[in-house]
C-alpha cells in the first residue's frame, strides 16, 4: 500500500516543490488512515499541503478498488520543527540551521552543537566552533534543530 500511495503522491508533491519524507498507513475508526509528510528546503505552505491532498484524492478516485472515497482519511503535513532529524533529506532541508546532535564514538555518546553546512546520502557536515566536521549518518544517535525564540 505504501508503494501505491508513493506512486500517486510523488509527482503531486513534486509539482508543488516538495518531496515525500514519510508515509505511514494505519487504521482508525473511519477505516484506513494515510499520513504523508512532505518537505523541502523552503518547506511547504499550508496551501501547498491542501492542494497536494486535494490532488491525491482526485487521482485516487480514478483507481477503482484501490482507494474508495470515504474509506480512507488522508493527512498531508510538513515535518515538525521539533521532530528528530533522521535521514539525509532532513539534514539537507535544514542546511544553515543550528542543530544539537548526539553521536556514537566507540563506546560512548558525545553531544555536539553546530550549524549544518551540507548533507550527503551517508554523511552530514556540521560546523562546530568554527570547524567543519563530517559525521556519518549511521553514527548519529539523535539530532534536533535548535529552536530560537
Amino acid at each position: 500500500m505504501n508503494e501505491k500511495v508513493a506512486e500517486i503522491m510523488a509527482p503531486i508533491a513534486e509539482k508543488y516543490g516538495q518531496e515525500i519524507a514519510d508515509i505511514n498507513i494505519g487504521k482508525n475508526n473511519r477505516g484506513l488512515l494515510i499520513k504523508v509528510t512532505v518537505g523541502s528546503k523552503k518547506g511547504p505552505a499550508v496551501s501547498d499541503l491542501t492542494s497536494i491532498a486535494r490532488e491525491f484524492n482526485k487521482a485516487a478516485a480514478l483507481l477503482p478498488g484501490e482507494f474508495n472515497h470515504g474509506d480512507y482519511q488522508l493527512e498531508v503535513s510538513s515535518p515538525g520543527i521539533d521532530r528528530d532529524l533522521t535521514g539525509y533529506k532532513d539534514f539537507l532541508w535544514n542546511e544553515g540551521r543550528e542543530v544539537n546532535i548526539l553521536i556514537r564514538e566507540g563506546e560512548e555518546n558525545i553531544k555536539l552543537q553546530g550549524v549544518i553546512v551540507s548533507a550527503e546520502p551517508a554523511s552530514v557536515v556540521v560546523n562546530i566552533e568554527g570547524k567543519d566536521r563530517s559525521l556519518s549518518l549511521e553514527n548519529i544517535v539523535k539530532a534536533k534543530l535548535k529552536i530560537k525564540f
